[in-house]
């Protein structure tokens, strides 16, 4: 199913009642386009290549920074998301003015 098509989906449903049984999982739509899919597709394949020709303290390292960065880029998401939400609220309450 394509993003957009998932996207209208979740907003036909009751969202707010989602969001009060904290069963809405936006997060979880992930970009469809051919760039993001390729360099999606490319990292995984370089990180099983340096994990593959890594030893020891090395192959850690390298865990470890990746591990950091994933908690890192989870982090930009939630002030982006945070950012987005509240310029829309601000959008929509100028509106009604």
């Amino acid at each position: 199913m394509k993003t957009k098509e998932r996207v209208e989906e979740y907003l036909n449903e009751d969202v707010i009642g989602k969001l009060y049984n904290n069963d809405l999982y936006l997060s979880q739509i992930l970009p469809n386009n051919k760039e993001y899919i390729k360099l999606t597709k490319n990292n995984i394949k370089l990180a099983k290549y340096i994990l593959e020709n890594l030893e020891g303290k090395a192959k850690k390292s390298f865990m470890q920074y990746m591990e950091q960065t994933n908690i890192k880029e989870g982090i930009e998401a939630e002030e982006q998301f945070k950012l987005g939400f509240k310029t829309a609220i601000k959008l929509i309450l100028e509106g009604l003015e």
